[in-house]
């Protein structure tokens, strides 16, 4: 029983480490802003290891995590139950993307793109005219 329970526990952290990866280097930022490849790819290498290392700590607290996500039932939500359950898994790969990521990114600033002008993909705010309150039509 303990060494199926722990086998859940694994296969349910590799399903949640993939897909916060991808989320975090799809939308952490997003690739518009133009970070270059080495400094995606160490943000990425630490979110694996972070997420790897929380799916570990997420099997460990699996007995504590899992009778709680139970008892809260649809009060944590859709997915708030299995993140509830694996939140070991996705913090540390957010910790990891951030702690190997940040400083490859400021030394990038640093060194590049505080002294390249590039375009910011933000949209601009621009003084647009709007049209003012409309007027009923007379019948």
């Amino acid at each position: 029983m303990p060494r199926s329970l722990l086998l859940l526990g694994v296969l349910l952290g590799a399903c949640a480490i993939p897909q916060t990866i991808d989320t975090l280097g799809d939308r952490s930022p997003p690739p518009e802003f133009g970070r270059p490849t080495w400094v995606r790819v160490s943000a990425g290498v630490g979110a694996w290891t972070g997420g790897i290392v929380g799916g570990v700590v997420s099997v460990v607290l699996l007995p504590v995590t899992w009778p709680i996500s139970e008892l809260a039932g649809d009060g944590l939500g859709e997915h708030g139950g299995s993140e509830f359950m694996l939140f070991p898994a996705i913090g540390g790969a957010a910790m990891g993307h951030c702690l190997l990521g940040a400083p490859a990114d400021g030394i990038d600033w640093v060194f590049r793109r505080a002294w390249v002008g590039s375009t910011d993909p933000v949209t601009s705010y621009d003084f647009v005219p709007m049209e003012g309150p409309a007027k009923p039509a007379a019948k």
